[in-house]
C-alpha cells in the first residue's frame, strides 16, 4: 500500500479510462496536483435551516459567495469528483490556511475504494470575524492510496448516492453552532428589557418615592420645628417662674432686712468668741 504520486495523479486525472478524480482544470492541473496531494475547490454550498426550495437548499445551492458570521454552519460540496475502484482509496483533510482562520471541518476523513461522487464536509465559523467562502476556493487536500489488492465489497454506486446532500440531512443541522446568535439575540433582549424597566423606574417610581420621601421629610421637619417651640416656651416659662419666685422672697424677706439680721448675729459671737480665748493666752 502506498500513496499516489503527483506525476501517477496527474496522468490518471488526464486519462479517459483510469481516471480516479475529476474535475480538475486542465490549466491548473500543475498546480492543483502536488507532490502526493489533490487540491479540492468549493462548489454548491448548502445552508441548514433554510425552506426547501429557497437558495441554499438541497434543490437550489448556492454557488455565490457565502459569509459565515460567528457560530453560523454551511455545508460544502467539492467541484472535483472521485472515481475509484476496488483498489484505491483516499482520504481529505482541511488546508491549513482556512483552519488558522476559524473555519471548522467536521467531518473530513476517509473515502472508501468505490466511490463515486463528490464529497461534502460540514463547516462552522468558530472565528470572531466573519468569514467569506469564495466559489471554487481551495479548501480541502485529497490524499489518495493504492491498496496491496482489491477489496472484495467496494462501494457501489447506490450506496454512493446516499452520501448526496438531501433536504432532510439539511433540516438535521443547526445553521447556529450552539445557538451562538440566538442566545446573543436572547441577552440583547434582555437588556433591552433591563433598561426600558430602569427608564420606567425613574418616570414611575422615582418621582413618586421622592414625593413620599418631601411629604415624610417635610413632616419630620414640621414635627422638629414644633418640638423646638414647645422647648422654647417651657424653658421660657421656667425662667419666668424662677423670677416670680425671687420676687416673692424679696417682698416677704428684704434683702436689707435678712443683711441686718446676720450682722447682728456677728456681733453677738465675737464677744463670746473673746473670751473663750482669752484663757488660752494665760
Amino acid at each position: 500500500m502506498g500513496f499516489l504520486t503527483d506525476t501517477v495523479l496527474r496522468g490518471a486525472a488526464s486519462s479517459s479510462s483510469t481516471k480516479l478524480i475529476e474535475g480538475i482544470d486542465p490549466s491548473q492541473i500543475n498546480n492543483d496536483i502536488r507532490g502526493c496531494s489533490v487540491d479540492l475547490h468549493v462548489g454548491d454550498i448548502f445552508r441548514p435551516g433554510v425552506e426547501a426550495q429557497s437558495p441554499g437548499s438541497a434543490s437550489t445551492p448556492n454557488r455565490l459567495q457565502l459569509v459565515l458570521n460567528e457560530g453560523e454552519t454551511a455545508v460544502i460540496q467539492t467541484v472535483e469528483r472521485f472515481r475509484l475502484d476496488a483498489q484505491h482509496a483516499g482520504f481529505v483533510l482541511p488546508v491549513s490556511s482556512i483552519s488558522v482562520q476559524g473555519l471548522l471541518m467536521t467531518n473530513p476523513g476517509h473515502i472508501d475504494p468505490g466511490y463515486e461522487g463528490p464529497v461534502h464536509v460540514t463547516v462552522i465559523n468558530m472565528g470572531k470575524k466573519p468569514f467569506a467562502i469564495q466559489p471554487k476556493m481551495r479548501f480541502l487536500r485529497a490524499f489518495i492510496y493504492k491498496l496491496d489488492q482489491a477489496v472484495a465489497s467496494p462501494k457501489s454506486p447506490t450506496g454512493s448516492a446516499t452520501t448526496a446532500v438531501t433536504q432532510e440531512l439539511l433540516d438535521k443541522l443547526s445553521p447556529d453552532f450552539l445557538s451562538v446568535n440566538t442566545r446573543a439575540a436572547s441577552a440583547a433582549k434582555k437588556e433591552v428589557e433591563a433598561t426600558v424597566k430602569t427608564a420606567h423606574f425613574f418616570q414611575y417610581a422615582f418621582p413618586a418615592m421622592m414625593a413620599v420621601l418631601g411629604t415624610v421629610g417635610g413632616a419630620v421637619v414640621a414635627n422638629y420645628s414644633v418640638a423646638s417651640r414647645f422647648e422654647e416656651r417651657i424653658k421660657t416659662l421656667e425662667e419666668a417662674k424662677a423670677v416670680d419666685r425671687l420676687k416673692t422672697l424679696e417682698l416677704n424677706y428684704p434683702t436689707e432686712k435678712r443683711l441686718l439680721d446676720i450682722e447682728g448675729r456677728l456681733k453677738v459671737l465675737q464677744p463670746n468668741q473673746a473670751k473663750v480665748s482669752s484663757p488660752r493666752g494665760k
